[in-house]
């Protein structure tokens, strides 16, 4: 063990000597302006990036199970890294993403893959570029399209080529430690803040981002994974150091969507435990928890939609403001069906929200609390990409997903972590709301279509190496 330490750190000498040069000459030149906690983040950042890179033209394998474990810091200095070049968002994300394909192009081509998949993303694609020439800057949503689905449709073709159905666990454990340290983040923000009982937590909700803008992109990433999770502890034969991690990180996990106070993740957590249980092993669990299941149902749901409190779901200002939408979204998508551009949605729902809220019907209007803010996105993956995208985008959106779970279908003992964690990204994204791209967040995006990923390697005709 010794000796392969030693024998890579003496292989890789002087590229950490000077990634680690560069990383902090930069960092110091800066740390007046963005302080030592963000000038810390960006030393990481950078040489960490560094090393992605140079592993691109080493074993691209190893350089994209990096790239995803080291996620939640890429995204932490977007702070710093995020700004326009043409139709192109520079992030640390979308910079190695770029080299990454690249480089590996002449390899994606030769992959023999599943015709319909590629010929739904490459519709959706072009759909969603179209739409950026209904916008008011075409430039911005051009940007949008190019940072939200493009470089997530990029790093998996890439991923695609490279990775075979054996190198599973490997992703899942790379995808599973980054939301770890996520997680680890989040409890030090509440301990910041002083925030020791569940009653302090929910009043600084508003605070607790876990690394990524906010609480509810976070629980999305992490309900998306704990279903991978979960595949390994039900079904996969773990060694007692493998044991020891997977269950510390599902006790991880579960208390960190506890503390979200996010109603689509308590909900789709019980989501996950049933359809993770519905394997043959479990199916007797799973019938004898579902008689006390159904007396629970009644005051467990209610208890989540009012997340928690005695406050009615009208008298929520965030339930009303998100039910507000739905009415403004239809209006948008009537008057613009072939979408309005990526990054859009904000400024056509200040135009609209006030018909979308007359439309509500009166027996809402009149006993419920009128939404005090605006909104900033669509709370709803389907009509986000309505109105941004178009709804003829939103429909290949759909069957994009009816693909993958056809597609994993055919082999579910090999794909049911990956099959559920498309599902409940699916149902989080209509009942709570995922964005494409949060304000430089592509997190989310890059996972779910890592997933797509996953299931689509049953289909791959043929092999590549990585380098």
């Amino acid at each position: 063990m010794f000796e392969y330490i030693h024998k890579n750190l003496k292989e890789y000498y002087k590229l950490l000597s000077v990634s680690f040069l560069l990383s902090a000459i930069v960092s110091v030149l800066l740390i007046s302006s963005i302080g030592m906690r963000t000038a810390a983040m960006l030393f990481a950042a950078l040489f960490f990036l560094t090393m992605n890179i140079y592993l691109i033209f080493k074993d691209r394998k190893k350089s994209i199970l990096l790239f995803l474990v080291l996620l939640p810091i890429y995204t932490t200095v977007r702070r710093i890294c995020y700004f326009d070049f043409f139709f192109i968002k520079i992030t640390f994300e979308t910079i190695y993403v770029a080299i990454l394909f690249i480089f590996s192009f002449k390899d994606i081509v030769k992959i023999k893959l599943n015709r319909s998949f590629l010929y739904l993303i490459l519709v959706f694609l072009i759909l969603c570029i179209n739409s950026s020439f209904f916008s008011s800057d075409i430039m911005r949503s051009l940007r949008e399209v190019y940072i939200g689905l493009l470089t997530p449709v990029m790093l998996m073709m890439t991923f695609i080529t490279y990775f075979h159905k054996e190198d599973k666990y490997k992703v899942y454990y790379s995808v599973i430690s980054a939301m770890n340290f996520s997680c680890i983040y989040g409890y030090l923000q509440l301990l910041m803040k002083g925030a020791r009982s569940l009653s302090t937590i929910k009043s600084n909700r508003i605070f607790l981002t876990f690394g990524f803008h906010n609480v509810n992109i976070f629980a999305g990433i992490l309900i998306t994974i704990l279903p991978l999770l979960l595949e390994m502890i039900l079904y996969k034969k773990n060694t007692k150091k493998e044991k020891l991690y997977i269950y510390l990180s599902f006790l991880n996990y579960t208390l960190a969507i506890i503390l979200t106070f996010t109603r689509g993740a308590w909900l789709t957590y019980i989501m996950v435990i049933f359809l993770s249980l519905m394997g043959k092993k479990y199916r007797k669990i799973l019938y004898l928890a579902s008689i006390p299941a159904v007396f629970l149902a009644k005051p467990v749901l209610s208890y989540i939609i009012n997340r928690g409190t005695s406050t009615s779901f009208l008298n929520n200002s965030s339930a009303v403001a998100r039910l507000q939408s739905i009415f403004t979204d239809i209006i948008i998508m009537n008057k613009y069906p072939f979408g309005i551009g990526g990054g859009s949605f904000a400024e056509a729902y200040k135009r609209f929200s006030f018909e979308g809220y007359l439309l509500m019907p009166e027996n809402i209007r009149f006993n419920a609390i009128v939404a005090p803010y605006p909104l900033e996105h669509a709370h709803n993956l389907l009509l986000q990409i309505g109105v941004e995208f178009g709804i003829v985008a939103a429909i290949i959106f759909v069957l994009i997903i009816i693909n993958c779970i056809k597609a994993s279908w055919a082999d579910l003992s090999y794909s049911s972590g990956a099959l559920i964690g498309i599902v409940i990204y699916f149902i989080f994204s209509v009942i709570t709301g995922n964005e494409f791209n949060h304000k430089g967040v592509i997190t989310g995006t890059v996972v779910i279509f890592i997933l797509f990923g996953i299931v689509h390697l049953g289909s791959k005709k043929n092999k590549c190496k990585a380098n």
